[in-house]
């Protein structure tokens, strides 16, 4: 049989690698079109406005690199490529912008890069080096809007909206779904919280979940046969819940958000009021050991309470974090919303304020970031939305889950990120520099330091339920380490 001509096999990897960029192209709604003589130019692709379908008249040039290996130093995140001068000349010397489309057409994927960007200056192109982030610079149909930004002419004066992106915000609205029927006033001789709860204590008897406000006791317990009734100065009256829940009148609106407040305040047995912080905080443990709270929808729960070991001392505990929050009570069209705001708590033995809580709220505060108080503030919806167990009485205030809104304008997060490190002016890198020295000089003196704070910012995400970098608990207690109260109580017994 006579030898007939063959087709290479890199050739079919190539027409493949073709096809499946024109596959791409169509499914981001833009025109690929191959060209039938390659000099380093294997097509152009024929941009689309999104929402009119109209051609625009504006184009990008096209180099496929197509493997069935990898390509040199690929690992799951990415690889590099290493140009041909001859290539890199080429493809930067045209008025054009020109992609590489990197692919293996085996396996459907593919990724892209712009040649200008790639190599902005000589150094870059006397390296000839291009890196690729497999999770970023996927080309596919997500790739569209960049492409169209990179076609885009700078002096032009023409507008492309945005693809529509629909999003779902999630707010930090917990709203009130069920709250008691009545609510009960009365007159009262007392002006102040403390002369009125020692009155209380005087008769042996506690209550929670009313205020004071003018003159008047108001509660949702009943105070005819409440201990609430030696306050009263006068027969109780009872209203209607909802003529003070809908109410117009703004001093009407704050009393009754002031008694939601002091009701939810109280119906949670693990947390304790800051009086001077004005915000609930977890209550120590027992033991003093780590704990976990809050999981539920969107949370695995996070370390609403636990220890932190002394930076100068690795056998002492340094303090103790209590998650904390600040709420606030608000109507809006109609609808009582608890609007949760995380805060914290720092403590030399679980009881006793620190003497750098300052300090360490102030660093904790810098580097909080939009993950963090996300997390918290889904800690905290889902504690105080969960059921009361046996040993609690069901709670007169209950909650539905955090509100949310469905937007349809939206920026893809992609196109989010840090600024590079040089884009920044000297001056404000050098004060950057400089604030990052005073805040670990000030959390020096508060013997920790940043990267213990941002633990506890992170910590939540695993399923330790503590920060990440510090895990005293039961093992730091076996290993011999001292707790605040437990180095105290030695000291006096080496005293007596």
């Amino acid at each position: 049989m006579a030898d007939r001509k063959t087709v290479t096999r890199q050739t079919f990897i190539g027409e493949k690698g073709i096809a499946l960029i024109e596959r791409r192209c169509l499914e981001m709604g833009h025109l690929f079109h191959p060209r039938r003589v390659d000099h380093g130019i294997d097509g152009h692709i024929d941009l689309v406005d999104p929402d009119s379908q109209a051609v625009l008249n504006l184009t990008l040039l096209v180099q496929s690199k197509a493997q069935d290996r990898r390509f040199s130093g690929e690992t799951d995140d990415g690889f590099h490529y290493v140009c041909d001068q001859r290539d890199l000349d080429h493809w930067l010397s045209g008025n054009s912008p020109v992609i590489l489309v990197f692919s293996h057409p085996e396996s459907h994927e593919a990724w892209w890069v712009e040649v200008r960007a790639a190599f902005p200056d000589a150094v870059s192109r006397a390296a000839r080096r291009v890196e690729i982030d497999k999770h970023t610079q996927r080309f596919d149909r997500d790739a569209a809007q960049a492409l169209l930004h990179l076609a885009m002419p700078r002096t032009t004066g023409l507008y492309l909206r945005p693809a529509p992106i629909t999003e779902v915000l999630t707010t930090n609205l917990l709203p009130v779904n069920e709250m008691p029927p009545t609510v009960y006033l009365a007159s009262t001789p007392f002006t102040s919280y403390r002369a009125a709860g020692a009155a209380l204590e005087a008769q042996g008897q506690r209550e929670s979940g009313w205020i004071l406000r003018d003159k008047l006791i108001l509660s949702f317990h009943d105070l005819r046969d409440s201990p609430l009734r030696v306050l009263c100065d006068g027969d109780p009256e009872r209203h209607e819940t909802r003529e003070w829940a809908d109410s117009d009148d703004l001093d009407t609106q704050h009393r009754f958000a002031d008694l939601l407040s002091r009701t939810v305040q109280d119906s949670y047995r693990d947390l304790r009021w800051h009086k001077d912080r004005k915000h609930m905080h977890f209550r120590a443990t027992s033991n003093l050991q780590a704990r976990k709270a809050g999981r539920g929808p969107g949370s695995r729960g996070r370390a609403v309470f636990a220890p932190h070991i002394s930076k100068s001392d690795p056998q002492r505990v340094g303090y103790y974090h209590h998650a904390a929050l600040r709420s606030r009570f608000r109507r809006l069209d109609g609808v009582w919303y608890c609007q949760l705001e995380p805060d914290y708590c720092f403590t030399t033995d679980g009881y006793t304020e620190h003497p750098y809580a300052d300090r360490l709220l102030a660093g904790i505060k810098r580097l909080d970031r939009h993950p963090a108080v996300r997390g918290w503030t889904r800690m905290w919806a889902n504690y105080l939305r969960q059921d009361a167990d046996l040993f609690t009485a069901a709670r007169p205030v209950q909650f539905g889950e955090l509100a949310t809104m469905t937007v349809d304008r939206g920026i893809d997060d992609r196109f989010w990120g840090p600024a590079p490190s040089g884009a920044a002016p000297e001056d404000d890198q050098e004060s950057a520099a400089a604030g990052q020295e005073s805040l670990d000089a000030a959390l020096a003196v508060a013997d920790t330091d940043a990267q213990d704070l941002l633990g506890l910012l992170q910590a939540g995400d695993d399923d330790t339920g503590v920060p990440r970098r510090r895990n005293p608990g039961s093992k730091a207690r076996s290993a011999g380490l001292r707790t605040p109260r437990q180095g105290r109580a030695n000291s006096e017994r080496r005293g007596r």
